[in-house]
């Protein structure tokens, strides 16, 4: 039997606003009676997929990297069925890079037989190395080399922004843009964005027997980081096209947290997950989901046909929240 496809019927605003209503209200109902955590969920009835996504990682091999990435082998060996991918969120390296660090802080930090899966990245703003941001020339560059010149490196990164099909492209289940929300002054440069733009609209509307469909940067839209809060000039270059388009997951790093958000007008859940190791960002509440600061930890998503089973777990593997959509884009929060 064919499996109806998200892609086959566009997202009116009134059934994104619906759906938004009906996640906080049950998110909160959810909070209030949790109490402690629950454990990490590793039985799957469904063979499916999974895919793991953290962000802000590259800490030099700090105590909280090697929490999360220990945490995240220990995971993957409990599952099923092997990890098909890492969604590696952007800050990849902190500080300045040099060889000797893509093996210390990233081949041999990361399990090779837990986590023998690509690590497909994006480049956050420490990645650049401009002025800003851990200075460095040419250091966003070394990163693309490493991975031309690696073939067998988990580590991935084909170029700024590309798109995947997972677990293969002759049988996706997920196709995800990978975009660069490097919109700040010293990232992007104007013709670098326009290029960008064109690609995604490109992509979007791109047939594809993926059921679902992903967007991937290391920037939040949407977020309830204290000190930042949402992204006005990433909400205007990207907001309306996942609007417009079947969107069911949108993934992001650069606030050092974990969060799960819905928001007003948006069909999709914005996932983000930034606590893979660098130091921890407050949060403040604005009740559109589930948010959790002081906490290293990455996501996890189990991917069938006809059902995104996410957890945000923490370096103790315990499950801080957990829900379930549908390809309808109805969302159904479990913890």
């Amino acid at each position: 039997m064919a499996h109806p496809s998200p892609f086959d019927r566009p997202i009116t605003r009134r059934e994104a606003l619906r759906r938004t209503v009906v996640f906080s209200a049950t998110a909160a109902m959810a909070g209030s009676v949790r109490g402690a955590f629950a454990e990490a969920a590793t039985d799957y009835a469904d063979d499916g997929m999974h895919v793991f996504a953290l962000g802000d990682y590259g800490a030099k091999g700090n105590a909280g990297q090697r929490a999360v990435a220990d945490a995240m082998a220990a995971h993957a060996r409990s599952l099923n069925k092997s990890v098909s991918a890492v969604l590696a969120l952007g800050d990849n390296f902190y500080n300045r890079i040099t060889p000797q660090r893509f093996i210390d802080h990233f081949e041999d930090l990361y399990s090779a037989t837990d986590l023998a899966c690509p690590f497909y990245a994006c480049p956050g703003n420490h990645d650049y190395g401009t002025a800003m941001y851990d200075f460095q020339e040419g250091k966003l560059q070394m990163q693309l080399d490493y991975a031309a010149q690696n073939a067998e490196s988990r580590f991935k990164l084909p170029s700024k922004w590309y798109t995947l099909e997972l677990p293969s492209p002759d049988a996706p289940l997920v196709k995800a843009i990978v975009l660069d929300g490097n919109y700040w002054e010293g990232g992007l440069t104007p013709k670098e964005k326009v290029t960008q733009m064109r690609f995604l609209e490109a992509e979007l509307k791109k047939p594809t027997k993926a059921p679902w469909l992903w967007f991937v940067n290391h920037f939040p839209l949407f977020s309830d980081t204290s000190q930042r809060g949402d992204n006005p000039q990433l909400i205007r270059a990207f907001g309306e096209r996942i609007k417009n388009y079947p969107v069911s997951l949108c993934f992001a790093g650069h606030d050092h947290n974990l969060q799960h958000l819905r928001v007003d007008g948006y069909s999709p859940s914005f996932l983000i997950s930034g606590a893979g190791g660098a130091g921890l960002y407050d949060i403040t509440p604005t009740g559109r989901g589930f948010t959790a600061n002081q906490r290293h930890g990455f996501a996890h998503v189990h991917v069938t046909r006809d059902k995104l089973d996410v957890q945000f777990l923490n370096a103790d593997l315990e499950c801080l929240h957990r829900f379930e959509r549908d390809p309808q884009g109805d969302v159904t929060v479990t913890v």
